[in-house]
């Protein structure tokens, strides 16, 4: 059975993983490689958060925490995979999952980006929908666009940077 813990604990610690959902998808995919395994797999931490939510330290780093149980998910749901060419190695997991920035989430990014998607170009705009909306991967944009592979990927690039140098000049103008 679950350790009992006030129920307040454990709704704040799931209002915490509903709240960087989707920073927590992203790491997942980032080690996975796999928009509908890393979607199984968020479902799995998920379930570790909700069984271990007394054991948050409220004021800590929660999404520090929340990638570790992610990282173990990760490797279990790996073992599985029967052919052992498709996984990366536990090194290569703990290589990539230290480099993932565990700051806190800035909420005026996130407040930011709908202004500066309205400023994308309407081509940039559609590839930035269809890789991180509707989840293609670059060869399907290609297909679905007609373009090659790389000259989509230079599309997303750009727009990723063009989208950085947005969301700054919000935030620096806001502050200033």
């Amino acid at each position: 059975m679950f350790p009992q813990m006030p129920d307040d604990r454990q709704q704040q610690v799931l209002q915490l993983f509903v709240r960087h959902q989707s920073r927590i998808k992203g790491f997942i995919v980032s080690l996975m490689g796999d928009f509908a395994a890393a979607a199984d797999v968020l479902q799995e931490t998920f379930l570790v958060v909700q069984r271990k939510a007394a054991e948050f330290e409220p004021g800590s780093n929660f999404v520090a925490w929340v990638f570790q149980i992610a990282r173990f998910q990760v490797m279990k749901a790996q073992a599985h995979h029967r052919r052992a060419a498709d996984r990366f190695s536990d090194e290569v997991l703990e290589a990539l999952a230290a480099s993932a920035p565990t700051e806190a989430f800035d909420e005026s990014k996130l407040a930011a980006l709908p202004r500066c998607l309205d400023r994308l170009a309407p081509q940039a705009r559609r590839m930035v929908d269809l890789f991180y909306e509707h989840e293609h991967k670059p060869q399907e944009i290609a297909r679905i666009v007609e373009w090659t592979p790389s000259a989509v990927s230079v599309a997303l690039s750009r727009a990723r940077r063009f989208l950085r140098e947005c969301i700054e000049q919000q935030i620096a103008e806001a502050k200033a």
